[in-house]
């Protein structure tokens, strides 16, 4: 997401050394129609407003440390902030504590949130890995993560744990215009992802495997430039249903756009139109 504000300023502490710190706020906000048909359609009025708040600190011998925590606020209820997440970084190495996304979301796989203006209804081109992935959770509490990634260049490596529950691994690389990664998870059985991505600036085309829960699931997608704007389409398999969408979002400028989709996974069919903008 873009940034709304950064405050960057120095504190002189009682020791002569001297920190740099900042404070950053960013969100998105959207609304729209949303509709889902399983036997009938049934439609509904949506909007949601998304704050992350994050700071960090330039500590001694080259450390970092920061934190983040989220609020989401829809359809008129009050938000409360999420769970926090604080982390410490130094020569490409960081680990984090708290409500964060696992090592599958975080670099294992590619794919999922392409239909429609909330980021797909039914998310059929995610391979069934929403089922099985660590995520942070924007409305409040969430899961207690502890990740390690490691950066090197244009390769991130992470692995996640969360007490009781999953270990994740993730590793995704970029080398010229080619994105592959692979993810595993032992969330109740063996899974694991496969992807791979091709950027050609006005197009692109995506693939991506996953064995989760016993199922082998996989989605093929396919981004054009058309019409001063984006269109986004997938084919693929989740849990033995066919799987299938569309999606085109026009840009209007200030972070903003208009995106109306529609996707089936099975015998339900998903639909929304609407408008989101980052800041």
């Amino acid at each position: 997401m873009k940034l709304l504000a950064t405050t960057t300023f120095l504190l002189a502490l009682a020791a002569p050394a001297v920190h740099a710190q900042s404070v950053e706020i960013s969100g998105e906000g959207r609304m729209g129609l949303m509709g889902l048909d399983a036997g009938g359609w049934v439609w509904m009025q949506e909007n949601q407003l998304f704050f992350d708040f994050g700071v960090s600190v330039e500590g001694d011998h080259g450390l970092s440390f920061g934190a983040l925590s989220s609020v989401e606020i829809a359809n008129g209820t009050t938000g409360i902030f999420s769970g926090s997440n604080v982390w410490v970084e130094a020569r490409g190495l960081r680990l984090t504590f708290g409500n964060t996304d696992g090592a599958l979301t975080n670099a294992g796989y590619l794919g999922g949130g392409g239909v429609g203006y909330e980021g797909g209804i039914l998310n059929g081109d995610g391979a069934g890995l929403d089922a099985i992935a660590q995520e942070m959770d924007t409305a409040g509490g969430g899961p207690v993560l502890a990740r390690v990634d490691y950066t090197m260049g244009d390769t991130v490596v992470s692995l996640s744990h969360e007490r009781g529950a999953a270990t994740e691994v993730g590793l995704s690389t970029t080398f010229d215009a080619f994105t592959v990664a692979f993810g595993y998870s032992n969330a109740v059985t063996n899974n694991w992802a496969l992807s791979g991505q091709y950027d050609g600036g006005s197009w692109g085309a995506g693939l991506l495997y996953a064995s989760v829960l016993g199922a082998n699931n996989w989605s093929l997608s396919g981004t054009v430039g058309l019409g001063g704007g984006d269109l986004y389409g997938y084919v693929g398999e989740v849990f033995g249903d066919r799987a299938y969408g569309l999606s085109y979002s026009y840009g209007l400028g200030g972070g903003a756009s208009l995106t109306t989709g529609v996707e089936r996974v099975g015998l339900v069919t998903g639909a929304s139109v609407g408008v989101a903008f980052e800041f």
